[in-house]
Formats: structure tokens, sequence, C-alpha cells
């Protein structure tokens, strides 16, 4: 049987090659033709009594995907009248965006949206527009997902504890974090909520750890370049985090470049947040724990003296209190070490110690053990176990073995485990990766200048990267010549522009698989490759300003900074992303309403729609990637780290809990806003933006605007504004500008004021941005 009696039927597609696998299959089996077909008609008349299992099980699920796919096509008619939605600002909105919005709520898709107080008239879905669809995505809505964890997620901390993440919002935090070399470091870093009810992964570690993360989240590869949780495979190795305690309780950190462990405080003084590391004259420089606690290694905590200096600063101590030495104290000592004891780090802690001190003393003392034990009088059971020629004692300590992975003899398993371990890092490899029936609030960590931090499952994840940068500069610490020669330097910007071949940065985005995976990918990977870390034209922006903080957060003191502020996007592969798939969803909607072309749908049931999800993510992940290298690229030029940052993205999709459904909302040109999720809201060339941290409103679906938005568009803004008058705006609120179009005027945008205070319910504003240099695109039409 072959495809022409399949085709016959009315199969199509994929289910044509499918149909004829199960007939051979059949055939095989000594099944008659017309039985055959038969059966292929019964499948094809109900496909879901099919889908459990069985020889037909991959062709009936293959027939209800396209079932799905033609009666979307067949659903194309739009609702008599558009669904109820929020508006927020409606004063502000003009009355073209309210229309496209009424469209979009017509679509027979929609099931709520929303209308942000920067909205102005789009490409389809207004600029502002939030939409709520089920089970289809809308290609000129979309943009990028952040992934994150659940609540209850432990990060190990530089001060000795283990935290759930939810506990860190609001904290000053040091945790460790890797270089893509596999060197650990000590990292500020903070944490910040970033979406609710998202749903979840589980991801199966071989040590029996599991990691439960929302699918887009990226994590670590032990060759330093890093893979989404959806995206790893059983076998993959993960860049492994290890930590014990020496015998005299420091903490100590295994270094992945070199295999060999470093003091923890050691490793927080080299990675720089204790200053620079001085000398005393005739003396070693060591690291005094201020609380006589020398598991606790935040910076706070560590204080460099000299070694004589500080034997006799404990000295001292000693001898003036006295109540160091009396029944009370070491009544409450006994009572903190099993306190200590009693936490499952603790009692790993002291089993670790005493064995090695058990092993230390077998060694040492050949033949005393078993001595030891007849003459205490141990029982006969306990004699045999301790009586060095025992079976047991002996296959520990002398047994020669060879290790699997690179044939090395090691003599005694304790020796095995401990070269494996530390050698190989053989428990950081993943097993599983599955979907579950389940939805959480998540969170993250922000790590500025790693983009990455350790959970306590013993491995190294990526980090929510946030694109305005701090730095540790006051905001006069840089000069005018110097900000304009940097951003000169280090940026690029306008269509085609990217960096000479030489000067191209790197980024992991640019070695994933996923570029294979698509002949449209295929196809873009050179132009993205050129263009990374670059810029576009239009509203696309990177300026150097003031960041000011009128109370402390974002683990920052209040105060007044230096802070980087960009605006970027995956450039012209985003674009050719969304207008192939555009066009593709239009032919496969040939009936829609005209007024509703370029709101065209792609089912995620269908081959289509799973693809233009696909590409779309990696589309996300090149813009941050473009953010990332601008950013680095600065910092390195300062000479600084970062102290904080934030990024968000403003055109995205994801999946996301609303009324008890999971739908698809689309933000484009809206930005995230759930219950503490941070935030940016610029204004305009001249004009401040805020950071914000969200509220979470439902009738918002999380969201508020990303921008001040225009109240003028490009062809009115270069026919109505006079050049002088936007130039002495700018030189009034002492902004530099370089390029930038008449049509990006700060006369062509809403008023900022006007926008935020608008939207007091969805966000709470952290800080203000006062941009001072500003570099955009060159173009014929710039002020």
């Amino acid at each position: 049987m072959n495809g022409k009696h399949i085709t016959k039927l009315g199969f199509e597609r994929k289910a044509i090659g499918l149909a004829v696998a199960a007939a051979a299959l059949r055939e095989g089996a000594g099944l008659e033709r017309g039985a055959i077909l038969d059966e292929l008609r019964a499948v094809q008349a109900d496909p879901a009594a099919y889908l459990s299992g069985g020889i037909y099980a991959e062709l009936a699920a293959e027939l209800s995907a396209l079932a799905a796919l033609n009666e979307s096509k067949k659903g194309a008619a739009l609702r008599p009248a558009p669904l109820p939605y929020g508006v927020w600002g409606a004063d502000l909105i003009e009355p073209g965006a309210r229309a496209q919005m009424d469209v979009a709520m017509r679509l027979p898709i929609t099931r709520a949206g929303a209308l942000m107080p920067d909205a102005h008239v789009g490409y389809g879905l207004p600029i502002g527009g939030v939409l709520a669809t089920e089970n289809a995505v809308i290609p000129y809505g979309v943009g990028v997902d952040i992934g994150c964890f659940p609540a209850d997620t432990l990060i190990p901390l530089l001060d000795g504890k283990t935290a759930p993440i939810f506990e860190l919002l609001g904290r000053e935090l040091t945790v460790y974090a890797c270089k893509p070399d596999g060197k650990i470091v000590a990292a500020r870093a903070t944490a910040q909520k970033t979406r609710q009810n998202a749903p979840l992964v589980q991801v199966t570690l071989d040590n029996g750890q599991t990691v439960q993360c929302t699918s887009d989240h990226r994590f670590m590869l032990r060759d330093g370049n890093y893979l989404a949780a959806e995206q790893l495979r059983p076998g993959i190795s993960l860049m492994p985090f290890y930590s014990d305690q020496d015998r005299d309780g420091y903490v100590r950190v295994q270094q992945n470049y070199s295999g060999r462990m470093q003091k923890a405080h050691w490793m927080v003084a080299r990675s720089g947040l204790l200053g620079e590391i001085p000398r005393f004259d005739g003396q070693r420089t060591v690291i005094h724990h201020r609380d006589f606690d020398e598991a606790n290694n935040d910076p706070a905590n560590l204080e460099f003296m000299g070694d004589r200096d500080h034997s006799r600063f404990h000295r001292l101590l000693v001898e003036r209190n006295t109540s160091w030495q009396s029944p009370a104290f070491e009544a409450r000592r006994v009572a903190a070490l099993a306190a200590k004891a009693a936490t499952p780090e603790g009692h790993a802690y002291f089993a670790e110690r005493g064995t090695r001190n058990l092993m230390a003393f077998i060694d040492a003392n050949p033949g005393k053990l078993s001595k030891l034990a007849k003459e205490g009088g141990n029982g006969t059971r306990g004699a045999k176990v301790l009586t060095s020629d025992h079976p047991a004692i002996l296959a520990t300590r002398h047994a020669v073995g060879v290790c699997p992975e690179c044939g090395r003899e090691i003599k005694s398993a304790i020796g095995m485990n401990r070269h494996r371990k530390w050698q190989h890092g053989y428990n950081h490899k993943v097993v599983d990766v599955i979907s579950l029936n389940e939805t959480a609030d998540v969170y993250c960590l922000t790590v500025p200048g790693y983009d990455n931090f350790a959970i306590a499952a013993g491995v190294f994840v990526h980090n929510c990267s946030m694109r305005l940068s701090v730095f540790p500069i006051q905001p006069d610490g840089l000069k005018l010549e110097e900000a304009k020669a940097l951003l000169l330097k280090h940026t690029r910007f306008g269509p085609g522009v990217g960096f000479e071949k030489r000067e191209r940065g790197d980024h992991e985005v640019l070695h994933e698989s996923t570029w294979d995976d698509q002949p449209l990918l295929g196809h873009l990977f050179e132009k993205a490759a050129a263009q990374i870390g670059s810029s576009g034209s239009g509203n696309h922006f990177a300026e150097f300003g003031t960041l000011t903080l009128g109370a402390a957060d974002l683990g920052l003191e209040a105060g007044e900074y230096l802070a980087l502020l960009s605006h970027s996007g995956s450039r012209g592969f985003g674009a050719q992303v969304a207008g192939h798939f555009t066009n593709l969803a239009e032919r496969l909607h040939p009936n829609l309403d005209p007024a509703a072309k370029k709101l065209a749908w792609l089912s995620l049931d269908s081959e289509e729609g799973q693809a233009y999800w696909q590409a779309m993510n990696l589309a996300g992940r090149y813009a941050l990637a473009n953010h990332e290298l601008i950013h680095a690229r600065l910092a390195r030029a300062l000479g600084v780290s970062v102290l904080a940052s934030v990024h968000n993205s403003h055109n995205l999709a994801w999946k996301q809990q609303v009324g008890g459904q999971e739908l698809i909302v689309h933000r484009k040109g809206a930005t995230p806003a759930a219950a503490g999720q941070l935030g940016l809201i610029p204004g305009s060339m001249a004009d401040p933006g805020f950071v914000v941290r969200g509220r979470g409103h439902a009738d918002a679906l999380a969201s508020a605007s990303h921008g001040a938005g225009r109240q003028l568009g490009r062809k009115a803004a270069a026919s109505k504004l006079v050049r002088k008058e936007v130039a002495a705006y700018l030189k009034e609120r002492g902004v530099t500008l370089m390029g930038g179009g008449i049509d990006e005027a700060p006369q062509a945008y809403k008023r900022i004021k006007d926008v935020i205070a608008r939207q007091t319910d969805l966000v709470d504003v952290v800080a203000r941005f006062t941009p001072k240099v500003v570099r955009m695109d060159s173009g014929s039409e710039d002020i």
C-alpha cells in the first residue's frame, strides 16, 4: 500500500507518511488491504479513540492536531462586538489605538485584554496593548519570555546559610557565581519576583536532586555555555557547585577550572569584595571573621589582619573575657554545637569530619584502634567491625580501583569517591526533564557582571539579566567628552550595522543548536552573528545618566549613581521571523476580516505554531544577548563592575494562568508587572525614566506601560516639529544628543509624568533615571 491509496482517503501532509508506515506494519501482520483501509477510515473518523497507544497512536495524534488547525481556520470570523477590557489613561490614548484594540478583542481566540496609558497605533496590535489568547500565538504581538524559579528554591549564601529564594526579596545578598572558565567567585545579588502562575518543568540530576523552574530558564553547562531547561537532554553535563567545611569549620569551594579546593573567605577577597588586599610588615595577611563563625563569609563579616596581630587579638579576647572559661559558656557552646548538628548541613559536616578524623587515626596508628576496641571491652559485633584485619576495613583502606572516567588507579573506596567527585564532577549530569502539571509564582536573582548563581541542587543557573546598569561612580565622575567617546567606540546603531569582524562579541546564543532546526533560522544566522551587540534605528538608544534612589533598594544605599540605560532588540533577525510567520498565518486564515489581517494567528497545536514559538524565543534570547554585550563592553571600558541592573522585555508572549485557565499573553509595547517584579519605564531622550516594581494587577494581566508612548507619528513629528526648539529643549535639560532623528524628539512623546500618574495601581516607582548623554542612530533627519 502506497501514498496514493492513503491520499484517496483524504489524509494530508504528515499524516500521509504516518498512515503508510502504520499500514505497512498491518500488512506485515498478514492483514488484507481492505481491512487496513477500514481501520484507517476508523482512525480518521475518531482519532481520539486511538491516542492511548498502539500502531495508530502517532497517526491519531497528527490527525487531532490537523483537526484543531482546520477548526481554527473555520473560526476566523470575528465576534460581532469586542470583549470588555481595561484601559488605563484613556484620556492619553488616541482613537486609532482604541480601534485597533477593539479589533483584537473581537478575535475568536481572544479571552482577555488591557490597554496601557502609553498606547498608540501599532502594526496589528496597538503599541501598549496586552492580549490573552487561547492556545494560539500572534507573530506581530510577541517577543521573549523570562525564566525563573518557584519560591522554595534554595540558594546557598556566603553567610553560611541556605535560604528559599522568596525570603531573599529586599535583602542585600552575596552569592556564589561562576565565570565561563569554571572559576567560582563571590558576587553581589538582588532578588525579585518575576512572574505569577508560571508553568513549571522539573530537571532531575544524577545526584538525586531535582530543580523546578520555568521551561526557558537557562542552566550553565560544563563548558561555560547555557541551555534552557526545555533544551536539556539526559547525559548533558552542567557546571557543578561543590562545597564543604574543613576540620576547623572553614567553608571550602571546589574551583572547577582547577579541581582544587579554595577557602571561601579568600575566594571573597580574590573577588574584590573586600577591596585591595593589604600587606602587613613582617606578617602574613590573614582574614578575620568578626563574629568568630568560620562559616560566615559575608563580606561585612570579614576583615584583613596580619597573622601575628590576629593571634594576639584572639589571645587578648580569651584572657579578658573570663566568661569564655566558665561552665555557663561551655554549656552554651555545647548547646550551639548540638543545634548545628541537628541541621542537615551540620549533620553532614560533623559526619564527614568524624569519618575523616577516624581514617586519619587509623592511618597514623596501625593496629591501635583494634587494641583500643579490645581493651575498652567493646562487644563482639563492634570488635569485629573495628579490628584492623576485618574485611570491611581492609576493603575500605586497601582496595585498588580504576577510575572509569580517566583510568587512574585509586587505592581505597573513599579515595575513589573523592577522586570522581572532585576531578570529574560525576554528580552534575541531567537525568531527565519533565513538564509539571502545576504553576507557581516565580523568582530570580540579578547578579551584575556574572549573570548566574549557584542553587543548592549543586549547579549554576542564569539570572534574569536586566538592562539598566548601575555603576560605582558618582554621576559627575564621568566627564562629557569621555562619555561621548565611550558610546561612540563601544556601541553601533542603524539597519545592517554591526562591529568589524575582529571586534565582534561572542555569546552563547550564537552556539545554540536551535539555529540548525529550521531553514529560516539557518539563513538568518550570519546576519545575527554580524550584528550581535548592536542596536537598530528609530527609538533604540544607549545613554548615560543619573539614577536617583530615594530609599535603599536594588541592593544599593539611597543616593545618586552613574547608570547606563539601553533600548535594543533582536535587530532585523526578529523582524524577519515575525514577518515570515505572519505571512504564513495569513495564508492559513484566508477568510479573516481584513481589519484583523495583521493579527493572524498560529495554533500551538500545529507544526507552524511550534516552529514560530521556537523561533520567537530564539529571537528573544538574541535580543537579550545584544543588551548583555552592550553593557559588558561599556562596563569594561569604564573599568568597573556593575553594582545592580534591571531589565525587562516589552514585546513578548508567554503561557500564563488567567482566571484559572492557561492562556498565551501577548504584550506588545507593554511591560510585565507581576507583584514584586522589577521593570523599566523610560521617558524620552530628554525626559526621565523610572525603575518600577509591579503590583500584579489582575485586570491589567499583570502589565504596565513600556514607556511614555508617542503622541505624534513619525511623519507628523518630522513635519510639525522645529529643530531649534527641540535643541533648546535638550539644552535646557542638560542633555547631549549624538544622532537621533527629529521623529524621536521629546515633543513627539507623551509627558512621562502623566503616563506614570495613570498607572499607580499597576506599579510602584523605585528609582528615577535622568538621561545626560544619549546616543541613537544617525539619520538624515538628525536633530
